[in-house]
Formats: C-alpha cells, sequence, structure tokens
C-alpha cells in the first residue's frame, strides 16, 4: 500500500512539471506568433498597438489564442522537423516498454530537461519566421539588417534544437539503453544525484 501511494505521488509531480513544459514548448512560442501575425489582422494589430486599452476578457482570449498558435507550431515541428530531421540524424532509443512506476521519473526527467527545450527552440524558429513575415507584410524593407539578424537567430534556434535533441538521445541511451539496474535507482535515496555521467561509470 506504501509503495503505490509513493508512485502517485511521483506521478503527480510528472504531471506538475509537465505542464511548465507545455508553457516552454508552446505558449511561449505562441505568444511571440500571435504577435508575429497581428499585421495581417488590422483589428488584431490595433489592440497590440494598445496594450493599454486591453480588457481583462480580452488578455484572456489573447492567452488563449496564444496558446492555439503554440499547439499550431508544436504540429508543424512534429510533424516535419523532428519527424524528417531530429529522428532521422539521430535515431532515439525505444524505452517506452522499459518504463515502470519506478523509473519513470528518470524518463521524465529527460523529457523535461531535453526534449521540451528540443521543442521549444524549433517552435520558437517558426515563430521568428513568423515574424520576419509580418514585418514585410506591414511594409518594413525585407533587405535590412533586422532581417538578416531574425535569419540568424532562426538558423541558432534549429541548432540549438537539434543539439538538445541529441542531449535527449544520449540520456535516453545512457539511462535505460541495455541497462537493467535504471528502474532501481530511484529507490536509492539520492534520486537528484543521479546524471548521465554517472550511469555512464556503472555501465562500464
Amino acid at each position: 500500500m506504501w509503495k503505490s501511494q509513493r508512485t502517485a505521488v511521483q506521478v503527480n509531480t510528472s504531471m506538475v512539471s509537465l505542464k511548465w513544459g507545455d508553457v516552454l514548448s508552446t505558449l511561449l512560442p505562441g505568444a511571440l506568433a500571435l504577435f508575429a501575425v497581428a499585421p495581417f489582422f488590422p483589428f488584431l494589430d490595433a489592440r497590440f498597438r494598445n496594450l493599454k486599452d486591453v480588457s481583462v476578457a480580452e488578455g484572456f482570449a489573447f492567452l488563449i489564442a496564444a496558446v492555439l498558435m503554440g499547439g499550431v507550431l508544436e504540429a508543424l515541428t512534429r510533424i516535419t522537423w523532428e519527424k524528417y530531421v531530429l529522428v532521422r540524424l539521430c535515431p532515439s532509443t525505444k524505452v517506452l516498454p522499459k518504463l515502470t512506476p519506478e523509473n519513470v521519473v528518470l524518463y521524465e526527467r529527460g523529457v523535461q530537461g531535453s526534449y521540451k527545450y528540443a521543442t521549444f527552440y524549433a517552435n520558437f524558429a517558426w515563430a521568428t519566421i513568423l515574424l520576419l513575415m509580418g514585418r514585410v507584410h506591414s511594409g518594413q524593407r525585407f533587405y535590412s539588417i533586422l532581417t538578416f539578424i531574425l535569419m540568424g537567430v532562426f538558423l541558432l534556434l534549429l541548432t540549438a534544437s537539434y543539439v538538445q535533441w541529441t542531449y535527449y538521445v544520449h540520456y535516453q541511451t545512457e539511462v535505460f539503453g541495455g541497462d537493467k539496474d535504471a528502474e532501481q535507482r530511484t529507490t536509492a535515496g539520492n534520486e537528484g544525484k543521479i546524471s548521465p555521467r554517472s550511469t555512464k561509470g556503472k555501465g562500464e
């Protein structure tokens, strides 16, 4: 009975961290994307130009719209960048069959520490392109210093996404790939000290 209660606490903690991961990878890029597409919609552009006049109801509506925009960016990342670039260049380890109530904390740690950042960088890259398109639509010059800066940021974010994905795959491989003792590590009393480096030492 005590073990089942402990498992429930671990799962609930993971759910809380997942909410923050969703804010990081979805809401923040979605907010930038919403601002970027404002020039295409006169009413939305007018409200963004006068944020002090935005009511509470409108602010809540903007929040919902940012979440929806973030979901669209997330879908774009999943069906293009992740599927055709990340997974092909650096295939991930199949760890789902190895998950147990004891080692799910280790899995969630990898998701929150690496995977969510990989999607965050990619989603922010798409939002940056939308920002560039919005500037052009509003009459700004395409060939300008800011355009080159935004393109540089776009390439930087995609590179960071790939690097973060490799960290995620490396973590999965070190913790779950062929290591039979991974599910017993959370019972050792020092979960916060577990790292890919320490697991590598044990595997050797």
